[in-house]
């Protein structure tokens, strides 16, 4: 059998393009990267490979390491989002075999991520994955991360076009490609067919593709508006917009102009920490960036992306048959009635709806996963979507099966109503994993889920108060996507009156995406100079919401329409109270203990992989 390391990286990518054609996944799977992934552990681990070469091609192939010595995550790639029932399947025995805390956890990318799993279990992991048409190829590393896509793509009433095909072009397109393997930093890209709302958090991506249509010439024309350059993190923006409209038959094209504008960029490659397209922009302006990549585009000849958009076992959805109503499905009262009207939505198709379902912090234990899976085969039209906001989206299920799909998400409690209301708490894993973790974000999210349970009907079921979205971060990094929360905070340390060190958070205000069109997205305010402790954070999110409810005009203004009117300053000491209650701490006193934890709080950060 030839090496890969005896083959260039064109050839590989070839490979690739040539076995996407038949692949059961997006990605298609290859046996030889497997092969060399445990030569080089087995190199590494003996002591005969320097951390420096083989942390780069561990984390291609989706790999990363964690804050405990000796295990890993695996960060499974679901491109679009999109799981059949054998993935469920796959990912429940993987989650009871090889992850020790039983369960995976849903990202704000629409990846899984399998944690605590060690280096020399990997390989049988990928193996296992490939299976069901996954895999983990590139979900980490400088190259082009998981694509996002809307997770009601293809039955969204509002959409212009399905935009799937052109992502499964593009991811394949993009993977293995001899140009992203080196990028100078991770690239992040989203498509999405709807220009009225967003669904993928479009505005903080490095590129995103909003369907649009265009009558030229009296032919209608499909197509997309393009955005460039967002990001979070500690120097949040905005994407701005490239193209009001580009012809669908350019948009690989497109695509490969920017990765090569990107990955030429010699001045982003002196500091990897400042590394992302988004800085490139500020530094020489978007008209200057465009320049750049026109250039690049004429250099570029046609690229035919159609025999790149078949993925037959993932991609395609057999409606089951409508049936009848049964007299339980038309039951508007009760637990059910509540659930419906919060997490059911009905497709654009006649008779088929849509259902939220909310996991628990994104997380799912082995049983979850089969009964999904089970789920899925019985009552959707083949697959389920992850969102970004850690939820699941089953799809097709006929209008007199939504009782019965509510009673077997019950039995694996995940019937929990309320997955577009504020209980919907969004968190990313925090020190709970992350090397760069400040703080117990995880922690704080059940925290604050325990808080609004706490709250009684007036304020909980308020409709402006249900309509704000909180989300956290360990760290300023922005992976729980706190800057574009109405509510985000993300971890910190502050010191009590003894110079010990507590827990503490940062507080946004103002964030929005998700309403409105990609353009309406907003970062939100940091309020300056002022840290929250952790424990206290629950209290502060009641004394806001409080605020908001007591003091806006009237029950129609929202909350960000609400900081508009007054500005956060009107909030600024509920946060300085919460940290003035930190000055005067009783040494060891409970503010010294983070979420979840037993011993002393300190600040301990590892040696990030996001810029290796």
């Amino acid at each position: 059998m030839t090496s890969q390391t005896d083959i260039t990286q064109e050839q590989i990518y070839q490979k690739s393009i040539e076995l996407s054609q038949e692949s059961p996944g997006i990605i298609p799977f290859m046996e030889d990267e497997v092969q060399r992934f445990e030569v080089e552990s087995a190199s590494f681990q003996a002591g005969e490979q320097d951390n420096t070469v083989f942390t780069p091609f561990r984390l291609r192939q989706g790999v990363y390491g964690q804050r405990q010595a000796d295990v890993q995550m695996i960060r499974v790639k679901i491109p679009g989002g999109i799981l059949t029932a054998e993935a469920l399947t796959v990912l429940g025995d993987i989650a009871e075999r090889y992850a020790p805390l039983k369960k995976g956890h849903i990202t704000t990318r629409e990846n899984i991520q399998l944690h605590h799993i060690p280096l020399p279990e990997c390989p049988d992991v990928l193996r296992l994955l490939s299976t069901a048409g996954l895999t983990s190829r590139e979900a980490c590393g400088n190259t082009v991360r998981n694509v996002v896509g809307s997770p009601v793509a293809g039955v969204c009433p509002d959409e212009v076009f399905d935009p799937t095909p052109y992502l499964t072009a593009y991811v394949r397109f993009g993977v293995r490609h001899p140009i992203t393997q080196g990028f100078p930093r991770k690239f992040k890209t989203a498509f999405t067919g709807c220009d009225s709302h967003d669904t993928v958090a479009a505005a903080i991506q490095d590129l995103t593709y909003v369907s649009q249509i265009k009558v030229v010439d009296g032919e209608t024309k499909r197509g997309f508006k393009v955005f460039v350059g967002g990001g979070t993190s500690i120097m949040p923006r905005l994407a701005k917009p490239l193209y009001e409209f580009l012809p669908e038959d350019d948009y690989l094209r497109l695509a490969l102009a920017i990765w090569t504008v990107f990955n030429n960029a010699d001045m982003l490659r002196k500091n990897r920490m400042m590394a992302r397209l988004k800085v490139l922009i500020d530094r020489i302006g978007l008209d200057a960036f465009r320049e750049m990549v026109e250039a690049e585009l004429e250099q570029i000849g046609p690229i035919d992306a159609k025999p790149l958009m078949t993925s037959e076992v993932t991609q395609r959805e057999i409606p089951p048959k409508l049936t009848a109503v049964a007299t339980n499905g038309q039951n508007s009262g009760g637990e059910y009635g509540y659930w419906k009207a919060t997490n059911v939505s009905p497709q654009q198709q006649d008779g088929y709806y849509m259902i939220l379902v909310k996991p628990e912090r994104g997380d799912l234990s082995p049983e979850q996963f089969h009964g999904l899976a089970d789920l899925v085969g019985r009552y959707t039209g083949g697959r389920v979507t992850c969102t970004q906001e850690q939820n699941l989206v089953l799809r097709w299920v006929p209008e007199g099966s939504l009782h019965d799909v509510w009673e077997a998400l019950g039995a694996i409690d995940l019937a929990e109503p309320g997955a577009t209301h504020i209980t919907n708490v969004v968190s990313c894993p925090g020190t709970d994993s992350c090397k760069l973790g400040i703080t117990s974000s995880m922690g704080l999210a059940k925290a604050i889920r325990g808080e609004l349970g706490s709250w009684g009907d007036d304020l909980l079921h308020d409709e402006g108060v249900q309509k704000i979205r909180i989300k956290m971060s360990g760290c300023p990094n922005g992976c729980g996507l706190h800057h574009i929360a109405n509510i985000g905070f993300h971890g910190a340390a502050v010191k009590g009156p003894d110079g010990q060190q507590i827990p503490a958070y940062e507080l946004f205000l103002g964030g929005n995406y998700g309403d409105n069109r990609v353009e309406d997205s907003q970062i939100g305010t940091r309020i300056p100079k002022v840290k929250v402790p952790a424990k206290l954070v629950p209290t502060v999110v009641k004394e806001v919401v409080t605020y908001y409810k007591e003091h806006r005009q009237d029950e129609q203004e929202r909350f960000n329409q609400f900081l508009n009117r007054v500005g956060v300053e009107e909030l600024t000491g509920v946060a300085l109270k919460a940290q003035e209650a930190a000055e005067s701490a009783d040494a060891g006193s409970y503010m010294y203990f983070d979420w979840e934890r037993t011993n002393l709080y300190k600040v301990e950060r590892g040696e990030g992989e996001c810029a290796v």
